[in-house]
């Protein structure tokens, strides 16, 4: 009795195992997917109808439909599996007068930032994403804010931590942005000579 009762708890092991090793198998294939994903994608060109800003998406994020908009100005792009999301968004905000290093400082302490860069024209903050006051446990955000007169414009990406190792060419997409003229990167394989200018979807949202 005492064998059959060891054989029994033993396979129960042996198969709560490998399910975890297959869980773990899952995870990983899903984040190399994604890295060959945005490794050869296009980068997709979407210009917003209220500012006319541009930015430069993975062709294969999702845009956010028109009729989601809740203001002026603001563009969303989401890609997400059964594992994770990975958000990209845009907006434009008034300074209210602020120089670029108050407001620097002022967002900073809202947004909760472990990092911030300072240029002269921009700066960037980076750190732990909340929401509602609350800490979205395993995702961070990325954001550069470019000044233009009175306005303040947004480029963001929320990403889960364990992602952060493939997302270099993302962070550098950023880094790079203009409002309207962006710097055409040195090609990379699998990316377009030309970006593709959309018109549709968020071409104009």
């Amino acid at each position: 009795m005492r064998k059959v009762t060891f054989i029994f708890i033993a396979i129960i092991i042996v198969a709560a195992s490998i399910d975890w090793v297959e869980s773990c198998s899952d995870l990983k294939s899903h984040k190399e997917v994604f890295r060959r994903q945005q490794t050869y994608a296009d980068m997709y060109e979407y210009t917003d109808a209220d500012y006319d800003y541009v930015v430069r998406v993975p062709s294969f994020f999702i845009a956010q439909p028109d009729s989601l908009k809740d203001e002026k100005g603001r563009m969303r792009f989401e890609y997400g599996d059964q594992w994770i999301t990975i958000v990209i968004e845009s907006h434009v905000m008034n300074n209210n007068g602020q120089s670029l290093k108050s407001g620097m400082d002022s967002l900073a302490q809202v947004l909760h930032s472990t990092n911030s860069k300072l240029g002269s024209d921009y700066f960037i903050l980076s750190g732990p994403q909340y929401e509602n006051g609350s800490r979205i446990e395993g995702y961070s955000y990325y954001s550069k804010v470019m000044a233009y007169h009175r306005f303040w414009f947004v480029y963001t990406m929320i990403y889960p931590d364990g992602y952060k190792d493939v997302l270099a060419r993302m962070f550098k997409e950023i880094d790079d942005w203009q409002i309207w003229k962006r710097p055409r990167p040195q090609l990379k394989q699998g990316e377009s000579q030309t970006p593709k200018a959309l018109s549709n979807g968020c071409n104009g949202a």
